[in-house]
């Protein structure tokens, strides 16, 4: 039979191709099937997160103005993780059940419906009811974002088994791109059209998304899949280690939202210079993403790019105070060179994370299909978002009772002994475990 050259639109309006054709533009690259999944995942990551870092630089003092503290503006951030948290390994174990398309499309539009409605909370009474509201409307927006991560990332693990890394780098520049342009949308709509409008904007661009992604994301309907369970990922040393790796590597990211302002403040830089600098971790990490992948996929070298990763972080946190350990005195450019520095290294220490749990559940037995790509994507991302909680909150503490210097001085130690919690466990792993990876 003839190889088809024409493409074929199912019956729910997905563009699908001919596996045939498929088949023969894999030596040439990756096939249109693969190019339509990664565009539609990116776009809807860019929607979601420019969607989410919107309300940094004026719903603090709305809040406050509608009667909210400073302690519960904290928790509507904070709570947006937790959610996370709890219902990311949900989403994951049952995502064979659940057609993943329909997972990841139904996640966003609860996104982008929540950040509309999130524009309408400042017509709510003062005090109680706005309070609540805003604590509903966050969860419901975590639950959405949840869902869609979850679904994204085991789409795309399934869509590009043999670049991974190099993929969700790909997808990390859509997030990091949001995270940087979103604060100043946020603030220059809110200046042009006061509270509603970046929620309105930003939110129905969201939505607009999920109805051209329904047609471009290729369908991922079939059989349902068998996958392992939890326990029996969790029962390798390797997945825990690693597991550990990314709930640190996460905090290693939330730690500087609330410290390094105030940090800044001996240098006496404006409003707009201290934005910069806070830029400058988000773009160099953003830069990096598709390298550090790129290096992951090509040469197979998950760990050692983790043990990098984490000594170049202690290097960083250790002269961003700098440690009172060193006695050395603060210098603006060497805080700058720092937190460049944090970026790459977390770059390099978080790319390969969601690659090696992969890798190990292959090694451990479990079925190489969506439904044990669903169920690494729920522990990957419910990790991630603990961290994004658990940084930030320990950071200020720990600035608050020691300051900033002992408190990067503490961030330093905490990645020096995973980089050396990884040094011990390879060398045990690849040397002298029983089941010894080859």
């Amino acid at each position: 039979m003839a190889t088809k050259d024409v493409n074929e639109v199912n019956q729910d309006g997905n563009i699908q191709e001919d596996t045939e054709s498929d088949n023969l533009a894999e030596s040439k690259g990756f096939t249109r099937r693969q190019k339509l999944t990664l565009l539609s995942i990116w776009l809807a990551n860019f929607a979601d997160f420019i969607s989410f870092s919107i309300l940094a630089p004026f719903f603090p003092t709305e809040a406050n103005r509608m009667g909210a503290s400073d302690t519960i503006v904290g928790l509507v951030f904070g709570c947006f993780a937790l959610i996370t948290f709890v219902s990311s390994p949900i989403f994951g174990k049952f995502l064979p059940q659940i057609d993943a398309k329909f997972l990841f499309l139904s996640g966003s539009f609860t996104c982008g419906v929540s950040v509309i409605i999130f524009g309408f909370l400042d017509k709510l009474n003062p005090g109680t009811e706005f309070i609540v509201f805003c604590f509903i409307v966050r969860l419901v927006e975590g639950v959405g974002a949840s869902a869609s991560a979850t679904a994204g990332i085991a789409i795309v693990a399934q869509t590009f088994p043999d670049n991974v890394s190099t993929t969700l780098g790909l997808l990390q520049i859509s997030r990091g791109l949001a995270f940087m342009m979103g604060p100043p949308l946020g603030g220059y709509l809110y200046q042009v059209g006061g509270y509603s409008l970046p929620f309105l904007i930003l939110g129905t661009c969201s939505v607009v998304t999920v109805a051209v992604n329904y047609f471009i994301l290729p369908s991922q309907r079939g059989e349902k899949p068998k996958s392992g369970s939890m326990l029996q990922l969790l029962s390798s040393p390797s997945a825990i280690v690693t597991s550990f790796c990314v709930l640190t590597g996460s905090m290693a990211m939330g730690f500087l939202e609330p410290t390094l302002a105030k940090h800044l403040q001996q240098f006496h830089l404006d409003t707009t210079q201290v934005g910069m600098v806070f830029l400058l971790k988000s773009a160099s990490y953003t830069v990096s993403a598709f390298f550090w992948g790129y290096l992951t996929d090509k040469f197979d070298i998950p760990k050692l790019l983790m043990i990098i990763g984490n000594i170049g972080a202690c290097a960083a946190y250790m002269y961003m105070g700098p440690s009172p350990l060193l006695q050395a005195q603060s210098q603006l450019w060497i805080v700058i060179l720092s937190i460049a520095l944090v970026g790459l290294s977390l770059g390099c220490s978080m790319i390969p994370m969601f690659y090696d749990l992969i890798s190990t559940a292959r090694w451990k037995g479990m079925p190489d299909n969506l439904g044990t790509y669903g169920l690494v994507s729920g522990l990957f991302n419910s990790l991630f978002s603990l961290g994004s909680f658990v940084g930030p909150t320990a950071g200020g503490a720990l600035s608050q009772a020691a300051g900033f210097n002992w408190a990067a001085t503490v961030f330093a130690a905490l990645y020096l002994f995973v980089a050396l919690l990884l040094i011990v466990f390879c060398l045990w792993e690849y040397q002298c475990g029983k089941g010894r990876r080859k």
